[in-house]
């Protein structure tokens, strides 16, 4: 008979346990799916605001009384287009506990700030003299 490593067993537990967790919410989160799907008797769109297309609502969960707008408008979230780096050593604002995205392509690595990324979601760079896009 062959015997599993320890942390082969260890992982083989904690699946068990995450899967048993998931199961066990899983549950009491489907009893909170709406009973039934809501049909307008004629197509019924909203609209965002001026100039942006309108969203189709003819078949909804959610009583359209309870949807509202918000955020930014469409391109109310700039791009970082060509973005400066500084080496690790310099990055002065950049604390031991900070979330980055990192890349690595063809030799280059960089990093990209969680919390510069929550407010632009969109940088347009290159690496390795190739153009990339990262987003968040």
């Amino acid at each position: 008979m062959q015997t599993r490593e320890p942390h082969q067993r260890i992982k083989g537990v904690a699946l068990g346990f995450l899967f048993g967790f998931i199961l066990g919410c899983g549950s009491s989160a489907f009893a909170q799916l709406p009973e039934r799907v809501i049909v307008e008797p004629k197509k019924r769109t909203i609209s965002p605001g001026p100039g942006n297309f309108s969203f189709d609502v003819t078949r909804h969960t959610v009583p359209l009384s309870e949807i509202r707008g918000g955020g930014p408008p469409k391109d109310g979230i700039p791009a970082l287009v060509d973005p400066s780096f500084v080496s690790a050593t310099e990055a002065r604002s950049l604390h031991s506990q900070d979330l980055v995205l990192g890349v690595h392509l063809e030799g280059v690595s960089k990093a990209y700030p969680i919390r510069i990324l929550n407010w632009h979601e969109l940088v347009n760079d290159s690496t390795g003299g190739r153009p990339i896009l990262v987003t968040w």
